[in-house]
């Protein structure tokens, strides 16, 4: 039987739990294990000084680590990306307006853009506008200072430029989706643009692998209600919450 007068078994308990369930309740957690809320508080901020969880409120999350810049994640295979990359162009309305955020899964989107899409391309990325004019695309680059995290541009003047465009579908890559705080970024500059595109347009698809589920970026960009489908290729224990919040998930 562990004793729980310990800090150092109560933290290990509290890792191996948020593992196992993805987040902790202080007052779940006190009743479980019959302390009181004040340690449990006491504990994850130990923790957290740490840097292996931050806290919100009413417990803690896990550390959502930053991702490398997107120059990095350019020069990594992605061949795991492609049937994402495919299912979200074969959304787009072939006459539509539609808005695109940066990164590396949009940069695959872009280069499998039908070929006889007549629409308009907007896009805050200089990568995806250089990749939809090779496919014939028309093409707005919404300028502004680039974010090296998602080389995208950012600032008031770019989120004023998106706010005046409406478009029919906007599509959105991710830091991270956590059920109850829904789309995240890590860069609030970031998280203010693509905001502005979602806000802006009639549809908002989000295209992300797996692995961004169950991750917190800093800076909310949609609640989990605000998202109408997801393109992925997570299985379903990780989906279902977002399922249930009225999110289409669009599996590939």
């Amino acid at each position: 039987m562990l004793s729980l007068n310990n800090p150092d078994t109560r933290e290990a308990v509290l890792l191996e739990r948020l593992s196992s369930d993805g987040n902790l309740i202080a007052t779940t957690l006190a009743n479980e294990l019959d302390i009181s809320v004040h340690t449990i508080r006491r504990d994850l901020i130990s923790l957290e000084q740490k840097g292996l969880v931050r806290r919100v409120r009413g417990g803690a999350v896990p550390i959502t680590k930053r991702g490398p810049d997107y120059l990095v994640r350019t020069e990594e295979v992605r061949d795991a990306l492609a049937p994402i990359a495919g299912r979200t162009a074969a959304l787009i309305p072939l006459d539509g307006t539609v808005y695109f955020d940066g990164g590396t899964t949009m940069d695959m989107v872009a280069k499998v853009l039908p070929e006889t899409f007549d629409g308009l391309i907007v896009t805050p990325a200089p990568s995806v506008a250089l990749i939809a004019m090779g496919r014939g695309a028309r093409v707005r680059l919404i300028g502004g200072t680039l974010c090296p995290a998602g080389a995208i541009s950012t600032g008031a003047d770019a989120e004023r430029t998106i706010q005046n465009i409406a478009a029919d579908i906007c599509l959105l890559g991710a830091c991270g989706l956590w059920q109850d705080f829904g789309l995240s970024a890590e860069e609030e500059a970031e998280a203010g643009v693509k905001r502005a595109m979602a806000l802006a347009a009639t549809q908002v698809v989000v295209a992300t692998s797996g692995a961004k589920f169950q991750q917190k970026g800093h800076h909310r960009v949609l609640a989990s209600d605000e998202i109408d489908a997801i393109v992925t290729d997570a299985p379903d224990e990780l989906t279902i919450p977002f399922a249930e919040a009225g999110v289409e998930i669009i599996n590939v």
